[in-house]
């Protein structure tokens, strides 16, 4: 379309947004895969971490890869918070502590900030695979070329209990635990500072 005919066509300027055909969900979960695994971020990362993972008060926020279950399903497998999973693909797999959380049953979530990449000479510095979005399809949107990164039908087992230790998830937002005492996310202490205020007319 030309930029005369976007003109005619949107005289207002506003965005002009067209309803696309529905197309079903690449890969769905069959009984080899059963679960529905979905990627996505964290509040304390961006992307693959070149510069939040420099900073010690978000690394300490979420240090490490996780992933979520809800209650049902950990209930159902006989898994604990903390015990750690081995999440399975047909094109790979990621080894992550399980956070139970208020997620879909059906559904695991992997944040995608983590990878060989974290560790010098490209191997994972606990030797386990912990790349999310190579879990994924190779396939993308034909109209954006947006590639689909988001989601895949995938499987989980346990391969070692978690010993009563917590998950690094974060305990904010979507990562939050719906088991009590696991301690609070926070950050490095470094972060913390002391700052006084003159008092007007001098100190009393």
């Amino acid at each position: 379309m030309s930029p005369t005919e976007y003109r005619a066509l949107n005289p207002g300027g506003k965005a002009v947004i067209k309803a696309a055909e529905y197309l079903p969900p690449h890969e769905l979960p069959s009984p080899e895969f059963p679960f529905q695994l979905i990627t996505g971020r964290t509040l304390y990362h961006f992307h693959t971490r070149t510069k939040t993972g420099r900073a010690p008060q978000l690394q300490r926020a979420a240090p490490e890869v996780w992933v979520e279950a809800s209650a049902a399903d950990a209930a159902r497998e006989g898994w604990s918070e903390g015990d750690l999973l081995r999440v399975t693909t047909p094109r790979g797999e990621v080894t992550a502590r399980l956070r139970i959380s208020g997620i879909r049953e059906g559904v695991l979530f992997l944040p995608f900030h983590y990878g060989y990449w974290d560790a010098d000479g490209g191997h994972e510095p606990d030797g386990h695979a912990r790349a999310a979005n190579e879990l994924t399809l190779t396939d993308w949107d034909p109209a954006s070329k947006q590639p689909i990164f988001k989601t895949a039908a995938a499987a989980a087992a346990r391969v070692a209990t978690g010993d009563g230790a917590p998950s690094p998830a974060p305990t904010t937002t979507g990562s939050r635990p719906v088991a009590s005492g696991v301690p609070p996310t926070h950050g490095d202490r470094s972060a913390l500072v002391d700052e006084r205020l003159p008092v007007p007319g001098g100190a009393r």
